[in-house]
Order: structure tokens, then sequence, then C-alpha cells
């Protein structure tokens, strides 16, 4: 089974904001590196929250509000340990498109529900791969 750090976005690879980060910066971050969520962290490096796409359109356009503002505080979360279905079931029972990935509560990455496509797509291949051909279904008595 797949561990969780096995899909994620390692924490080094992570692009983040402060909390006091204006909306229209949180918006030009999120266009220039084409993603949909961004961490909030503190200067010391500790998890305060998430921003989504979402929550940048509910804001507006010209917002002069911050990312403190807007963001999900009470952000559920994943050990990197867990492996990705625990993950996926998570994200399925509570409607999330992201998961924080932690290991004894400092943030180590982010899985997303593009990061669980990327493993659809990636079963769908090894069982096509291995499917037999309608050919090899046929019967000896049928030829």
């Amino acid at each position: 089974m797949l561990d969780i750090s096995d899909i994620m976005t390692p924490r080094q690879d992570l692009v983040i904001i402060r909390p006091d980060s204006t909306v229209d910066e949180v918006r030009r971050v999120m266009a220039a590196n084409k993603i949909r969520h961004l961490p909030v962290l503190d200067d010391a490096g500790a998890l305060l929250g998430i921003v989504s796409q979402t929550d940048v359109l509910v804001a507006g356009n010209g917002s002069p509000r911050l990312a403190q503002e807007i963001m999900v505080r009470d952000v559920d979360t994943i050990d990197e340990r867990n492996n990705v279905r625990h993950a996926a079931l998570l994200m399925f029972r509570r409607k999330r498109s992201c998961l924080p990935v932690t290991r004894d509560g400092e943030l180590r990455g982010i899985v997303t529900d593009s990061d669980f496509l990327g493993v659809a797509i990636t079963l769908m291949e090894q069982l096509e791969a291995v499917e037999p051909d309608a050919e090899d279904l046929e019967s000896p008595d049928d030829l």
C-alpha cells in the first residue's frame, strides 16, 4: 500500500504564504504557480490554515482583506505515515480538496485531489496493461 508521502508535494516544493498576505497577493501566487491551495504559516513555520482558490473567489477582486481573514483555520491533516486509502477516505468523507501532511505536528507536505487523480490514472494504465484482449477471451470452440 502506498504511503501518503509517496504522492504528496513535499514541504521543500510547497508554495506558502504568510497570514498578512493580501488576497490580491494570494491570487497572484496561485495564478503564477498554477495551484489552488496555499498553506498559511507563521514566522516559526507552524501551520495556521489553508487558503483555497474558492476562498479567494469569495473574497472578490481588489479585496483589502488578508489571508488570515479568509483562510480555513480548522484544517484536517494527515500524518505522512498514513496510507493513501486512509487519506482518500478522509478527503471524501469530509469533502476536502486537500490535506496538509504532517509528522509530529510539523508540516511535511500537502496532498490534493489532483494527486489522487494521478494515482487513479496510474492504476487505470496498469489495469489496461494486464487486461486480456477480446481475442484472448474467445474460447477454443469459437474458433
